[in-house]
């Protein structure tokens, strides 16, 4: 209050003097108040403190993560200085330091915007208990991705968050794009990398870096625990759980899926809060600068590398798949398509099968693949060819049950003219030659030709070459044979020539 009096007198136009003489205080002090703020407070007497030589180490034990009791007990051991005040004060100046780091080391976001085609941001979504109205309630995930620049979002629902789902819905983003990012973002999820090296850089997995070579995109890993890093994206997934599935219903899959990409679109053609804009108004920008897609996108096939065993088989995907027996031994190139399984050796496709169901342990096999050894083991042959026609389904199964066991003892040829006409004539019309044989209840070759409308007896028996790789023809081998016998003979000649001169 005096403070305030001295400025309200000297405001009046009274003298310093004046003033120090009505409020009974000194010239010096009246001057002192007339420069400092009305609200000063008085200055408090900082008495030392014995704990204020350990301060500088109380900070690195705070560092180093001990506790308050260790720290009371190292000083007062320590040899140079022991501490000899009390516990209280102690902790007291050990709480008021640890304020004080935590303040230094307050984390504040720093905003930033990427460059047009610069960054997709890339996250996942669960919903627990997923209340379909036609199906049994389960878990759904949806994969996210949004543009920095544009904020152009997509979105895809899943049945789970395995590597395949994540590298596929990356391809099929990109796709709806027409175009590819310079960056994807990721946070550190499994299925992109599997930990950090010695300078804290993210240790990629092999199939998330072939798919970046392929389609020409860098891949970048968000710090631990710093998920702001790929903020928009965080936004969009809450978007999504705020606002796309409060009141709404869905009967399967197939009507979540529809309602997602009518939703995503609509989305996309609203403004944007953060830029103002709708995305797809930036998004030509970002596909003039965008990375072009390459052709097999379509239909991309996730490499893997494999092994051909003794069995010239290859182990993918929990299942095995023939090759030809000529690449026993060495290592193959494996393309995971969505229906097929293609097998590479080089630049040159050796095996294409139609693909199985992951993990049901079947062998997939393609008899051609085998032709060159049925000519040493024609029991296989007919074992092999009966299992590919077994797989075939339908009556199949019954009618080459029967078979073989009425024509035990003719088993191999009926066997191997049964697959001539499944070549010949494609596996849909054998497949109805065969039911009709089974259900006039005859049982070979001759009653499947029949209704095929041709006798097997006119049908040619197939004898494929022997091939083995590495080995020459076996024309070729006889010429060579044929040359080293004429030199003989000539050497010979030649010799008996010396000795009789």
């Amino acid at each position: 209050m005096e403070r305030s009096t001295i400025q309200v007198l000297a405001k009046r136009g009274k003298s310093q003097r004046q003033i120090a003489k009505e409020l009974g205080h000194s010239r010096t002090t009246v001057a002192r108040a007339l420069q400092e703020p009305v609200d000063r407070l008085p200055a408090r007497h900082q008495r030392a403190s014995q704990v204020d030589p350990y301060r500088p180490q109380i900070e690195h034990w705070l560092n180093d993560g001990l506790s308050i009791v260790r720290m009371l007990e190292l000083a007062r051991t320590d040899p140079q200085l022991p501490y000899h005040g009390g516990r209280s004060v102690f902790n007291d100046m050990v709480r008021r330091i640890r304020s004080e780091l935590e303040r230094t080391r307050i984390d504040v976001p720093l905003r930033f915007e990427g460059l047009p085609a610069e960054y997709l941001q890339v996250d996942w979504g669960e919903i627990r208990r997923f209340p379909f109205t036609q199906q049994q309630a389960t878990t759904r995930y949806f994969l996210a991705c949004r543009l920095k620049y544009s904020r152009w979002s997509w979105v895809c629902f899943t049945t789970d968050m395995r590597q395949e789902t994540l590298l596929r819905g990356l391809v099929d983003c990109c796709v709806a794009l027409g175009w590819v990012p310079w960056v994807m973002v990721f946070d550190n999820m499994k299925t992109v990398t599997s930990g950090r090296d010695s300078r804290n850089q993210p240790l990629w997995t092999p199939a998330l870096l072939h798919l970046a070579a392929e389609l020409g995109f860098h891949p970048q890993a968000c710090d631990p625990a710093a998920p702001n890093q790929k903020g928009s994206v965080e936004s969009l997934v809450k978007w999504v759980k705020g606002n796309f599935l409060p009141g709404r219903t869905f009967t399967d899959d197939t009507e979540l899926s529809t309602e997602a990409a009518a939703w995503t679109t609509y989305a996309n053609s609203r403004p944007s809060s953060a830029t103002g804009e709708p995305p797809l108004t930036r998004l030509p920008l970002e596909a003039a600068k965008g990375g072009s897609l390459p052709l097999t996108a379509h239909d991309y096939g996730l490499r893997e590398h494999g092994q051909v065993s003794s069995e010239a088989l290859v182990a993918v995907n929990g299942n095995r798949y023939s090759v030809p027996v000529a690449y026993v031994g060495l290592s193959v190139t494996v393309r995971v398509h969505r229906q097929r399984i293609r097998i590479w050796r080089d630049t040159l496709c050796i095996a294409d099968h139609l693909r199985t169901a992951d993990g049901a342990r079947q062998r997939v096999i393609d008899v051609a693949h085998f032709a060159s050894v049925f000519a040493r083991k024609p029991r296989a042959q007919v074992m092999m060819y009966r299992e590919a026609l077994l797989e075939q389904g339908g009556a199949a199964p019954a009618f080459l049950s029967a078979l073989s066991r009425r024509c035990r003892a003719q088993l191999g040829p009926e066997i191997r003219q049964l697959y001539l006409l499944y070549e010949q004539y494609g596996p849909v019309a054998w497949g109805q030659a065969v039911a009709a044989a089974e259900r006039a209840g005859l049982s070979s070759a001759d009653a499947v030709a029949t209704y095929l409308g041709e006798s097997s007896h006119q049908l040619p028996v197939q004898e494929l070459p022997l091939v083995v790789l590495g080995v020459p023809p076996q024309e070729e081998v006889d010429r060579l044979l044929s040359l080293y016998e004429a030199w003989v003979q000539i050497d010979e000649a030649q010799g008996q020539e010396e000795v009789a001169a």
